[in-house]
Protein backbone atom coordinates (compact mmCIF):
# COMPACT_ATOMS: atom_id res chain seq x y z
CA UNK A 1 0.00 0.00 0.00
CA UNK A 2 1.20 3.37 -1.17
CA UNK A 3 2.03 6.12 1.89
CA UNK A 4 -1.00 8.41 0.59
CA UNK A 5 -3.47 5.44 0.30
CA UNK A 6 -2.33 4.13 3.71
CA UNK A 7 -2.59 7.98 5.15
CA UNK A 8 -5.92 8.52 3.76
CA UNK A 9 -7.11 5.05 4.72
CA UNK A 10 -5.84 6.22 8.62
CA UNK A 11 -7.59 9.42 8.03
CA UNK A 12 -10.84 8.11 7.44
CA UNK A 13 -10.08 5.70 10.28
CA UNK A 14 -9.38 8.53 12.80
CA UNK A 15 -12.47 10.57 11.55
CA UNK A 16 -14.43 7.43 12.24
CA UNK A 17 -13.31 7.02 15.56
CA UNK A 18 -13.05 10.73 16.42
CA UNK A 19 -16.70 12.07 15.20
CA UNK A 20 -18.91 10.64 17.94
CA UNK A 21 -15.63 11.50 20.50
CA UNK A 22 -16.21 15.39 19.11
CA UNK A 23 -19.89 15.16 19.58
CA UNK A 24 -19.69 13.93 22.94
CA UNK A 25 -16.98 16.75 23.83
CA UNK A 26 -19.24 18.94 21.90
CA UNK A 27 -21.82 18.04 24.64
CA UNK A 28 -19.90 17.77 27.85
CA UNK A 29 -18.57 21.71 26.92
CA UNK A 30 -22.23 22.17 26.24
CA UNK A 31 -22.82 21.76 29.72
CA UNK A 32 -20.43 25.00 30.33
CA UNK A 33 -21.92 27.08 27.67
CA UNK A 34 -25.35 26.35 29.00
CA UNK A 35 -23.99 27.06 32.83
CA UNK A 36 -22.17 30.46 31.55
CA UNK A 37 -25.08 31.77 28.96
CA UNK A 38 -27.71 31.02 32.11
CA UNK A 39 -25.55 32.41 34.80
CA UNK A 40 -25.39 35.83 32.34
CA UNK A 41 -28.93 36.36 31.91
CA UNK A 42 -28.69 36.38 36.19
CA UNK A 43 -26.26 38.92 36.35
CA UNK A 44 -22.10 40.03 36.25
CA UNK A 45 -21.87 38.95 39.68
CA UNK A 46 -23.56 35.37 39.06
CA UNK A 47 -21.43 35.07 35.60
CA UNK A 48 -18.35 36.00 37.58
CA UNK A 49 -18.95 32.83 39.75
CA UNK A 50 -19.24 30.43 38.08
CA UNK A 51 -16.84 31.77 35.45
CA UNK A 52 -14.29 31.24 38.47
CA UNK A 53 -15.98 27.76 40.05
CA UNK A 54 -15.93 26.65 36.94
CA UNK A 55 -12.36 27.52 36.40
CA UNK A 56 -10.60 26.25 39.63
CA UNK A 57 -13.05 22.71 39.78
CA UNK A 58 -12.06 21.88 36.02
CA UNK A 59 -8.29 22.28 37.16
CA UNK A 60 -8.68 19.62 39.80
CA UNK A 61 -10.79 17.51 37.88
CA UNK A 62 -8.23 17.44 34.83
CA UNK A 63 -5.71 16.59 37.72
CA UNK A 64 -7.11 13.42 38.45
CA UNK A 65 -8.40 12.70 34.95
CA UNK A 66 -5.15 12.76 33.31
CA UNK A 67 -4.56 9.82 36.24
CA UNK A 68 -7.25 7.88 34.32
CA UNK A 69 -6.49 8.52 31.28
CA UNK A 70 -4.00 5.89 31.20
CA UNK A 71 -6.58 3.08 30.94
CA UNK A 72 -7.07 4.61 27.05
CA UNK A 73 -3.89 3.90 25.83
CA UNK A 74 -3.73 0.95 28.75
CA UNK A 75 -6.46 -0.61 26.71
CA UNK A 76 -5.47 0.07 23.33
CA UNK A 77 -1.98 -1.77 23.82
CA UNK A 78 -3.88 -4.54 25.44
CA UNK A 79 -6.38 -5.29 22.62
CA UNK A 80 -3.65 -4.57 20.27
CA UNK A 81 -1.74 -7.21 21.39
CA UNK A 82 -4.44 -9.01 21.78
CA UNK A 83 -4.20 -9.52 26.36
CA UNK A 84 -7.93 -9.72 26.45
CA UNK A 85 -8.64 -10.37 30.16
CA UNK A 86 -6.62 -7.71 30.89
CA UNK A 87 -8.79 -5.14 29.21
CA UNK A 88 -11.11 -6.16 32.40
CA UNK A 89 -8.70 -5.75 35.38
CA UNK A 90 -7.17 -2.61 34.38
CA UNK A 91 -10.52 -1.22 34.06
CA UNK A 92 -11.84 -2.35 37.69
CA UNK A 93 -8.40 -1.23 38.89
CA UNK A 94 -9.24 2.14 37.36
CA UNK A 95 -12.17 1.95 39.27
CA UNK A 96 -10.69 1.93 42.41
CA UNK A 97 -7.82 4.39 41.83
CA UNK A 98 -11.05 6.73 41.23
CA UNK A 99 -12.00 6.32 44.27
CA UNK A 100 -8.56 7.87 46.00
CA UNK A 101 -9.01 10.43 43.75
CA UNK A 102 -12.16 11.49 43.95
CA UNK A 103 -11.17 11.85 48.05
CA UNK A 104 -8.40 14.19 47.36
CA UNK A 105 -10.35 16.33 45.11
CA UNK A 106 -13.16 16.47 47.06
CA UNK A 107 -11.66 18.07 49.69
CA UNK A 108 -9.71 20.68 47.69
CA UNK A 109 -12.61 21.91 46.40
CA UNK A 110 -14.23 22.43 49.61
CA UNK A 111 -11.25 24.49 50.72
CA UNK A 112 -11.22 27.11 47.64
CA UNK A 113 -12.48 30.08 49.08
CA UNK A 114 -9.57 30.79 51.37
CA UNK A 115 -7.48 30.92 47.94
CA UNK A 116 -10.04 33.32 46.33
CA UNK A 117 -10.16 35.69 48.70
CA UNK A 118 -6.30 35.83 49.49
CA UNK A 119 -5.88 36.69 45.66
CA UNK A 120 -8.11 39.74 46.25
CA UNK A 121 -11.61 38.08 44.35
CA UNK A 122 -14.88 40.42 45.38
CA UNK A 123 -16.22 38.36 48.61
CA UNK A 124 -19.54 37.98 47.03
CA UNK A 125 -18.01 36.73 44.13
CA UNK A 126 -16.25 34.21 46.21
CA UNK A 127 -18.55 33.07 48.34
CA UNK A 128 -20.84 32.16 45.53
CA UNK A 129 -18.07 30.38 43.57
CA UNK A 130 -17.20 28.53 46.95
CA UNK A 131 -21.10 27.38 46.88
CA UNK A 132 -20.65 26.30 43.19
CA UNK A 133 -17.49 23.87 43.89
CA UNK A 134 -19.39 22.34 46.86
CA UNK A 135 -22.54 21.60 45.14
CA UNK A 136 -20.43 19.88 42.54
CA UNK A 137 -18.01 17.87 44.67
CA UNK A 138 -21.11 15.85 45.61
CA UNK A 139 -20.53 14.38 42.18
CA UNK A 140 -17.02 13.71 41.64
CA UNK A 141 -17.00 10.01 42.60
CA UNK A 142 -19.48 9.29 39.74
CA UNK A 143 -17.70 11.92 37.79
CA UNK A 144 -14.30 9.45 37.41
CA UNK A 145 -16.31 6.39 37.75
CA UNK A 146 -17.81 7.87 34.47
CA UNK A 147 -14.63 8.08 32.72
CA UNK A 148 -12.83 5.12 33.71
CA UNK A 149 -15.52 3.34 31.72
CA UNK A 150 -15.48 6.22 28.86
CA UNK A 151 -11.49 5.44 28.64
CA UNK A 152 -11.90 1.96 28.26
CA UNK A 153 -13.99 2.59 25.13
CA UNK A 154 -12.05 4.88 24.19
CA UNK A 155 -9.00 2.59 23.71
CA UNK A 156 -11.55 -0.35 22.35
CA UNK A 157 -12.21 2.22 19.45
CA UNK A 158 -15.75 2.21 20.91
CA UNK A 159 -16.92 5.87 20.54
CA UNK A 160 -20.41 6.06 19.60
CA UNK A 161 -22.10 4.56 22.90
CA UNK A 162 -20.03 7.27 24.80
CA UNK A 163 -21.17 9.72 22.35
CA UNK A 164 -24.75 8.82 23.36
CA UNK A 165 -24.33 8.97 26.48
CA UNK A 166 -23.37 12.28 26.59
CA UNK A 167 -26.02 13.75 23.85
CA UNK A 168 -28.48 12.02 26.93
CA UNK A 169 -27.27 13.90 29.55
CA UNK A 170 -27.34 17.47 28.36
CA UNK A 171 -30.31 18.24 28.25
CA UNK A 172 -30.48 16.52 31.58
CA UNK A 173 -28.02 18.91 32.84
CA UNK A 174 -29.28 22.43 31.35
CA UNK A 175 -32.48 21.22 32.85
CA UNK A 176 -31.68 20.46 36.09
CA UNK A 177 -29.71 23.60 35.96
CA UNK A 178 -33.04 25.51 34.87
CA UNK A 179 -34.58 24.20 38.17
CA UNK A 180 -32.13 24.69 40.35
CA UNK A 181 -30.51 28.42 39.01
CA UNK A 182 -33.86 29.89 38.40
CA UNK A 183 -35.89 28.09 41.48
CA UNK A 184 -38.28 26.47 39.09
CA UNK A 185 -40.60 23.94 40.08
CA UNK A 186 -40.95 24.76 43.79
CA UNK A 187 -37.11 24.72 44.03
CA UNK A 188 -35.05 27.59 45.56
CA UNK A 189 -33.71 29.53 43.12
CA UNK A 190 -29.49 29.07 44.03
CA UNK A 191 -27.91 30.74 41.17
CA UNK A 192 -24.72 29.79 40.95
CA UNK A 193 -24.98 26.90 43.28
CA UNK A 194 -27.76 25.48 41.24
CA UNK A 195 -25.39 25.10 38.21
CA UNK A 196 -22.77 22.90 40.69
CA UNK A 197 -25.55 21.24 41.74
CA UNK A 198 -27.34 20.18 38.65
CA UNK A 199 -24.01 18.75 37.04
CA UNK A 200 -23.20 16.81 40.29
CA UNK A 201 -26.54 15.31 40.08
CA UNK A 202 -25.58 14.62 36.31
CA UNK A 203 -22.41 12.83 36.97
CA UNK A 204 -24.05 10.52 38.49
CA UNK A 205 -26.86 9.76 36.45
CA UNK A 206 -23.82 9.67 33.54
CA UNK A 207 -22.10 6.77 35.52
CA UNK A 208 -25.43 5.19 35.57
CA UNK A 209 -25.92 4.91 32.76
CA UNK A 210 -22.76 3.77 31.22
CA UNK A 211 -22.32 1.40 33.94
CA UNK A 212 -25.75 -0.02 32.44
CA UNK A 213 -24.36 -0.44 29.06
CA UNK A 214 -21.44 -1.97 29.82
CA UNK A 215 -22.81 -4.78 31.88
CA UNK A 216 -25.65 -5.49 29.05
CA UNK A 217 -24.34 -5.34 25.85
CA UNK A 218 -22.61 -8.27 24.67
CA UNK A 219 -19.56 -7.04 23.55
CA UNK A 220 -18.56 -6.40 26.92
CA UNK A 221 -18.51 -10.09 28.34
CA UNK A 222 -15.04 -10.83 27.08
CA UNK A 223 -13.36 -8.60 29.44
CA UNK A 224 -15.67 -9.86 32.16
CA UNK A 225 -15.83 -5.87 34.11
CA UNK A 226 -18.42 -6.64 36.02
CA UNK A 227 -17.32 -10.12 37.65
CA UNK A 228 -17.07 -10.45 41.77
CA UNK A 229 -15.48 -7.32 43.00
CA UNK A 230 -11.69 -7.88 43.30
CA UNK A 231 -9.56 -6.32 46.33
CA UNK A 232 -6.60 -3.06 44.83
CA UNK A 233 -3.92 -4.37 42.81
CA UNK A 234 -1.45 -2.10 44.09
CA UNK A 235 0.70 -3.13 40.95
CA UNK A 236 -1.89 -2.50 38.67
CA UNK A 237 -2.63 0.92 40.15
CA UNK A 238 1.18 1.58 39.88
CA UNK A 239 1.68 1.18 36.70
CA UNK A 240 -1.36 3.22 35.54
CA UNK A 241 -0.37 6.10 37.99
CA UNK A 242 3.06 5.50 36.22
CA UNK A 243 1.59 6.59 32.78
CA UNK A 244 -1.19 8.54 33.92
CA UNK A 245 0.18 11.36 36.98
CA UNK A 246 2.80 12.87 34.77
CA UNK A 247 -0.55 12.90 32.24
CA UNK A 248 -2.67 14.71 34.66
CA UNK A 249 0.20 17.09 35.48
CA UNK A 250 0.26 18.49 32.40
CA UNK A 251 -3.22 18.65 32.59
CA UNK A 252 -3.10 20.89 35.61
CA UNK A 253 0.23 22.67 34.71
CA UNK A 254 -2.54 23.90 31.41
CA UNK A 255 -6.06 24.33 33.45
CA UNK A 256 -3.72 25.61 36.59
CA UNK A 257 -2.08 28.43 34.02
CA UNK A 258 -6.19 29.08 32.99
CA UNK A 259 -7.33 29.29 36.70
CA UNK A 260 -4.51 31.68 37.24
CA UNK A 261 -5.28 33.70 34.41
CA UNK A 262 -8.75 34.16 35.41
CA UNK A 263 -7.84 35.24 39.41
CA UNK A 264 -5.67 37.62 37.27
CA UNK A 265 -8.69 38.66 35.34
CA UNK A 266 -10.88 39.20 38.57
CA UNK A 267 -8.19 41.82 40.04
CA UNK A 268 -9.18 43.52 36.79
CA UNK A 269 -12.59 44.53 37.42
CA UNK A 270 -15.88 42.39 36.84
CA UNK A 271 -16.33 43.29 33.27
CA UNK A 272 -13.05 42.00 32.25
CA UNK A 273 -13.97 38.81 34.53
CA UNK A 274 -16.87 38.34 32.64
CA UNK A 275 -15.20 38.98 28.74
CA UNK A 276 -12.92 36.91 29.33
CA UNK A 277 -15.46 34.08 30.99
CA UNK A 278 -16.68 34.78 27.27
CA UNK A 279 -13.87 34.69 25.43
CA UNK A 280 -12.42 31.06 27.34
CA UNK A 281 -16.31 29.29 27.01
CA UNK A 282 -15.68 30.06 23.44
CA UNK A 283 -12.64 28.48 22.53
CA UNK A 284 -13.12 25.69 25.37
CA UNK A 285 -16.21 24.62 23.03
CA UNK A 286 -13.96 24.55 19.48
CA UNK A 287 -10.89 23.08 21.27
CA UNK A 288 -13.48 20.10 21.76
CA UNK A 289 -12.82 19.44 18.33
CA UNK A 290 -9.18 18.76 17.91
CA UNK A 291 -9.37 16.88 21.48
CA UNK A 292 -11.75 14.45 19.75
CA UNK A 293 -9.64 13.71 17.31
CA UNK A 294 -6.28 13.78 19.59
CA UNK A 295 -8.81 11.26 21.70
CA UNK A 296 -9.17 9.06 18.34
CA UNK A 297 -5.41 9.69 17.78
CA UNK A 298 -4.22 7.80 21.35
CA UNK A 299 -6.41 4.93 20.49
CA UNK A 300 -5.24 4.26 17.23
CA UNK A 301 -1.23 4.84 17.88
CA UNK A 302 -1.82 2.54 21.38
CA UNK A 303 -3.08 -0.25 19.27
CA UNK A 304 -0.45 0.15 16.19
CA UNK A 305 1.93 -0.40 19.39
CA UNK A 306 0.52 -3.03 20.36
CA UNK A 307 0.34 -4.51 17.15
CA UNK A 308 4.15 -4.27 16.91
CA UNK A 309 3.80 -1.49 14.14
CA UNK A 310 5.71 1.58 14.63
CA UNK A 311 5.36 2.83 10.98
CA UNK A 312 1.94 2.87 11.26
CA UNK A 313 1.74 4.32 14.70
CA UNK A 314 4.09 7.33 13.35
CA UNK A 315 1.63 7.42 10.35
CA UNK A 316 -0.96 7.43 12.06
CA UNK A 317 0.50 10.62 14.65
CA UNK A 318 1.18 12.81 11.63
CA UNK A 319 -1.98 12.26 9.72
CA UNK A 320 -4.11 13.37 13.24
CA UNK A 321 -2.00 16.29 13.49
CA UNK A 322 -2.60 16.92 10.35
CA UNK A 323 -6.09 16.78 10.31
CA UNK A 324 -6.88 18.95 12.66
CA UNK A 325 -4.85 22.14 12.23
CA UNK A 326 -6.26 21.77 8.61
CA UNK A 327 -9.88 22.30 10.96
CA UNK A 328 -8.48 24.87 13.30
CA UNK A 329 -7.42 27.03 10.01
CA UNK A 330 -11.23 26.71 9.24
CA UNK A 331 -12.26 27.57 12.85
CA UNK A 332 -9.51 30.13 13.15
CA UNK A 333 -11.15 32.04 10.28
CA UNK A 334 -14.78 31.76 11.11
CA UNK A 335 -14.13 33.01 14.67
CA UNK A 336 -12.99 36.16 13.43
CA UNK A 337 -14.89 36.27 10.77
CA UNK A 338 -17.94 36.28 13.37
CA UNK A 339 -16.03 37.47 16.76
CA UNK A 340 -19.01 39.96 17.38
CA UNK A 341 -21.76 37.83 16.72
CA UNK A 342 -20.40 35.42 18.88
CA UNK A 343 -20.06 37.94 21.83
CA UNK A 344 -23.37 38.91 21.80
CA UNK A 345 -24.43 35.41 21.90
CA UNK A 346 -23.27 35.20 25.65
CA UNK A 347 -23.75 38.66 26.83
CA UNK A 348 -26.08 41.85 26.52
CA UNK A 349 -23.37 44.48 28.06
CA UNK A 350 -22.17 46.00 25.72
CA UNK A 351 -19.02 46.83 27.26
CA UNK A 352 -18.45 42.95 27.84
CA UNK A 353 -19.44 42.49 24.13
CA UNK A 354 -16.45 45.20 22.89
CA UNK A 355 -13.77 43.70 24.77
CA UNK A 356 -14.80 39.81 24.19
CA UNK A 357 -14.86 40.75 20.82
CA UNK A 358 -11.14 41.67 20.61
CA UNK A 359 -10.14 38.92 22.63
CA UNK A 360 -11.49 36.88 20.40
CA UNK A 361 -9.69 37.84 17.44
CA UNK A 362 -6.47 36.65 19.82
CA UNK A 363 -8.25 33.54 20.64
CA UNK A 364 -8.62 32.55 16.75
CA UNK A 365 -4.89 32.77 16.49
CA UNK A 366 -4.35 30.81 19.21
CA UNK A 367 -6.56 27.86 18.29
CA UNK A 368 -3.65 26.87 15.53
CA UNK A 369 -1.51 25.94 18.40
CA UNK A 370 -3.68 24.28 20.63
CA UNK A 371 -5.07 22.04 17.85
CA UNK A 372 -1.33 20.89 17.32
CA UNK A 373 -0.63 20.52 20.96
CA UNK A 374 -3.67 18.69 21.86
CA UNK A 375 -3.25 16.31 18.84
CA UNK A 376 0.47 15.75 19.82
CA UNK A 377 -0.09 14.91 23.19
CA UNK A 378 -2.80 12.54 22.27
CA UNK A 379 -0.04 10.66 19.32
CA UNK A 380 2.69 10.80 22.78
CA UNK A 381 0.24 9.26 24.79
CA UNK A 382 -0.64 6.51 22.29
CA UNK A 383 3.15 5.96 22.98
CA UNK A 384 2.65 6.07 26.93
CA UNK A 385 5.54 8.33 26.47
CA UNK A 386 4.12 11.10 29.08
CA UNK A 387 6.84 11.91 31.60
CA UNK A 388 9.18 14.40 29.01
CA UNK A 389 5.74 16.04 27.71
CA UNK A 390 5.03 16.66 31.19
CA UNK A 391 8.25 18.68 31.44
CA UNK A 392 7.75 20.48 28.41
CA UNK A 393 4.41 21.66 29.63
CA UNK A 394 5.66 22.71 32.70
CA UNK A 395 8.19 24.58 30.66
CA UNK A 396 5.50 25.94 28.18
CA UNK A 397 2.68 26.24 30.10
CA UNK A 398 4.87 28.55 33.29
CA UNK A 399 8.14 29.87 31.86
CA UNK A 400 6.33 30.74 28.06
CA UNK A 401 2.91 31.47 28.77
CA UNK A 402 2.26 32.74 32.35
CA UNK A 403 5.60 35.45 32.24
CA UNK A 404 4.41 36.25 29.08
CA UNK A 405 0.95 37.07 30.17
CA UNK A 406 1.90 38.69 33.62
CA UNK A 407 4.54 41.18 31.83
CA UNK A 408 2.44 41.91 29.39
CA UNK A 409 -1.01 41.66 31.25
CA UNK A 410 -0.17 43.18 34.44
CA UNK A 411 3.57 44.82 34.52
CA UNK A 412 2.89 46.80 30.95
CA UNK A 413 -0.24 47.31 31.69
CA UNK A 414 -2.18 45.64 28.23
CA UNK A 415 -4.57 43.95 30.47
CA UNK A 416 -6.59 40.97 29.38
CA UNK A 417 -4.83 41.64 25.87
CA UNK A 418 -1.86 40.78 27.14
CA UNK A 419 -2.94 38.26 28.87
CA UNK A 420 -4.38 36.44 25.85
CA UNK A 421 -1.28 37.19 23.96
CA UNK A 422 0.55 35.06 26.36
CA UNK A 423 -2.20 31.95 26.50
CA UNK A 424 -1.55 32.22 22.68
CA UNK A 425 2.29 32.48 22.53
CA UNK A 426 2.57 29.35 24.81
CA UNK A 427 -0.24 26.79 22.84
CA UNK A 428 1.95 27.50 19.89
CA UNK A 429 5.26 26.92 21.53
CA UNK A 430 3.45 23.65 23.09
CA UNK A 431 2.54 22.81 19.98
CA UNK A 432 5.80 22.49 18.21
CA UNK A 433 7.79 20.99 20.85
CA UNK A 434 5.10 18.08 21.62
CA UNK A 435 5.28 17.25 17.98
CA UNK A 436 9.20 17.09 17.61
CA UNK A 437 8.99 14.80 20.51
CA UNK A 438 6.51 12.62 19.52
CA UNK A 439 9.05 12.33 16.02
CA UNK A 440 11.91 11.77 18.31
CA UNK A 441 10.42 8.63 20.57
CA UNK A 442 8.75 7.26 17.10
CA UNK A 443 11.76 7.22 14.84
CA UNK A 444 14.03 5.45 18.43
CA UNK A 445 11.41 2.69 18.28
CA UNK A 446 11.37 1.87 14.96
CA UNK A 447 14.86 2.57 14.66
CA UNK A 448 15.04 -0.05 17.56
CA UNK A 449 13.02 -2.48 15.88
CA UNK A 450 15.39 -2.57 12.82
CA UNK A 451 18.14 -3.55 15.04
Amino acid sequence: MSLLRASLSDAARLLAISWPLILNNLFNIGVNVADTVMAGRLGATQLAAVALGSSIWITLFLAGLGVIMAIGPTVAQHLGAGRITEIGHDTRQGLWLAVFISLVIAILLRSAEPVMLWMNIETQVATLAQGYLDAISWGVLGCYWYHCLRQMNEGLGRTVPIMVIMGTSLPINVGLNYVFMYGKFGAPALGAIGAGLGSGITFWLMFVFIGLYTSKAKIYRQFEIWVAPERPDWLAMRHLVAVGLPIGGSFMLQAGLFTVVALIMGSFGTVVVAAHAVTLNYASLIFMIPLGVGMATTAAVGQAVGRGDPEGARRIGYVGISICLLMMCVSAACTAAFAADIARLYSSDEAVIALATSLLLIAALMQLGDGTQVTAAGALRGLKDTRIPLGINAFVYWCVGFSIAYVLGVRSGYGAHGVWIGLCCCLWVAGILLTLRFRQVINRQIADLQH
